[in-house]
């Protein structure tokens, strides 16, 4: 850090804050968005952008036409069949037993019958002889799956009354095997889904699989059809369901498997694991028949899943990450930095979800997040360097004049400091060394240096515990101010207090030097409250801030008269008034003061005795 600093440092002698802050937010953006870019590369990182692709395709699903219809091979189908089977048979799916579940819809009605099973395998000449009997008369275009393997005319012999379709189509992606994408011609026959819409709808197909715009849930459905995309019969009622459930709809015969109830022994068949897993029906899967019918749905609607390519994904992450480093910039506490870094990222999450919901555009998630807390990271730790290099510049400049713990309030932001002059209520003290000038005459220079020091490095000390403001130094005397810069409520009490302690520790100070054979003097001081006009005064090459007024003609007048009533501390009405304090107070009487037109009461505060 402390090179980056230095590299910061040098671009902004050379080429200005200004631009040399936009060129470190900008590499700061990019190391960011190459960073996580790579890390999108990653599989934990790959898992995190399925999950939240997953979510946005089950949340903000579109609904689905009105146009199919499901006819489930469940439990009741399936024994229905069995009853009607010479075999009692449960596999593989009886051929009569199906073709006259076709005719039966065809009668009711149907628009297009597309059979999720495979029918490129007969037992005998007689059964194929049978089945294309039965669906003769059907005038609905009946679509069947058969194994791409096997070649129609070699393999097994063609129906005239079918449409055949290539059983695959159903894309697993990644590691996870999540069925995300539709293939709508794998082979040399259309999919199952695409050969329906041909004959259904004269559907154009592509060749490019594309990835499936899950639906929303039909309304209507409840119970064990929970989740399905259409309404679903049990292909053992059809015959005894109103016309009306069939008539123009396309129907998709398949093994569908859910349960009444979540403690149910059926064993889920035919069930993929879908985007739709986080929505009610779809927590075991989703059945194969009705992944069908969400493609199908999608390419009748003409929408697609649009994902930005690796240049746009590029260029949204540096700009999120160029956002981040904006942010980062700010030198918040910890806690407000993660709450903008969260608040963030659920207000792009928000975004993208929207985003999918209207225009389904796929944006991408992980990658746009990480750039943005990355840099975020970086520059808010940049930020909280420079700012750790201001705060020590700052210190040690301003403990000069400031106690400690008033420089850290006011480098932490917990005072806040205003630029200029204004007025405000502060109290000012004001000190003098008694004798000073024959102290300086009696004493060799290096000796002199030695007791002037240590005496105001014990009356500087505890100017700073009681958080005053050294305002000047005037050779044996400080001018102190309290209430400024940082406002505060007490600064009365702070001044009162410390000069006491200033006494007592001056009392101390002269004892000790006069056992060594020096004549040292008392300490008076003038404390004085009251409205006075503070901040930076001076011109453009020098300023100095200081206070002006009243307030500070009464402490220096205050701190004089000491000497006229042989008392150490003399502090004004005004000074009592606004203090609470508790220790003794005497008054003195009203005072005139050179300078002042009307008389001021004072008031002192004995410590020990003089010595």
């Amino acid at each position: 850090m402390n090179l980056l600093l230095g590299a910061v440092r040098r671009l902004r002698e050379a080429g200005g804050k200004f631009w040399a802050d936009v060129l470190v937010l900008g590499l700061a953006a990019a190391a960011a968005t190459v960073a996580a870019l790579w890390m999108g590369s990653t599989t934990p990182v790959r898992f995190v952008e399925n999950l939240t692709s997953d979510l946005r395709i089950a949340t903000a699903a579109p609904a689905v036409q009105s146009k199919f219809v499901i006819i489930k091979i469940d439990d009741d189908a399936l024994n229905a069949m069995s009853e009607s089977s010479p075999c009692k048979c449960l596999s593989p799916i009886d051929k009569a037993w199906l073709g006259d579940l076709i005719a039966t819809l065809d009668s009711k009605g149907i628009k297009a019958v597309a059979v999720d099973y495979l029918l490129d395998t007969w037992s005998s000449p007689e059964e194929f002889a049978d089945f294309q009997a039965r669906i003769e008369p059907v005038k609905a275009p009946i679509v069947a799956a058969v194994d791409p393997q096997r070649t129609p005319g070699v393999d097994f012999p063609v129906a005239k009354k079918l449409v055949y379709a290539d059983a695959r189509a159903l894309i697993g992606v990644d590691y996870d095997d999540v069925i995300r994408r539709y293939d709508p011609l794998p082979g040399k026959v259309p999919a199952l889904a695409t050969a329906t819409g041909m004959v259904a709808e004269g559907y154009k197909p592509t060749k490019r699989e594309f990835e499936i715009r899950y639906r929303r849930a039909d309304p209507s459905v409840k119970a064990e059809n929970t989740g399905a995309i259409a309404p679903s019969y049990s292909a053992a009622f059809v015959a005894f369901l109103p016309d009306a459930f069939f008539k123009d709809k396309i129907a998709f015969i398949g093994r569908v498997t859910r349960s009444a109830t979540a403690d149910a022994t059926t064993l889920k068949d035919d069930m993929h694991t879908t985007p739709m897993r986080f929505m009610a029906g779809h927590y075991d899967g989703t059945p194969g028949v009705e992944v069908h019918v969400h493609a199908l749905s999608q390419m009748l609607a003409g929408d697609r899943i649009k994902r930005p390519g690796i240049v746009l994904s590029a260029l949204l992450v540096f700009a999120t990450a160029v956002g981040g480093a904006l942010l980062g910039r700010s030198t918040q506490r910890w806690l407000i930095s993660i709450a903008i870094l969260l608040v963030s990222i659920g207000v792009y999450g928000v975004g993208s979800w929207l985003a999918y919901q209207q225009l389904a555009w796929m944006a991408p998630m992980t990658t746009p997040a990480i750039g943005f807390g990355l840099s975020f990271f970086l520059m808010s730790r940049l930020a909280a360097a420079e700012l750790q290099t201001q705060r020590a510049f700052y210190s040690s400049t301003l403990e000069r004049y400031l106690a400690p713990q008033v420089i850290d309030r006011m480098v932490d932001g917990q005072e806040e400091v205003k630029i200029g002059a204004e007025e405000r209520e502060i109290t000012v003290m004001i000190s003098d060394l008694e004798n000073f000038s024959n102290l300086v005459a009696s004493l060799p220079l290096e000796t002199f240096e030695g007791v002037i020091n240590e005496y105001f490095d014990g009356v500087i000390d505890i100017l700073w515990k009681h958080e005053a403001m050294i305002d000047k130094m005037t050779g044996d005397g400080i001018i102190a101010i309290f209430g400024a810069p940082v406002p505060s409520t007490d600064h009365a009490d702070r001044a009162i207090a410390c000069a006491r302690e200033i006494d007592l520790y001056a009392l101390d100070i002269r004892k000790k030097m006069i056992e060594r054979g020096i004549n040292f003097g008392y300490t008076r001081m003038g404390l004085s409250s009251g409205i006075g006009l503070v901040g930076n005064f001076g011109g453009e090459r020098r300023f100095n801030y200081t206070a002006y007024g009243e307030v500070v003609v009464i402490a220096a007048r205050l701190e004089a008269a000491n000497k006229t009533f042989g008392t150490r501390i003399l502090f004004s009405a005004d000074t009592l008034k606004l203090a609470k304090v508790t220790v003794p107070i005497e008054a003195v009487g009203e005072i005139d003061l050179k300078g002042v037109p009307v008389p001021i009461p004072a008031y002192t505060t004995p410590t020990d005795a003089a010595v």
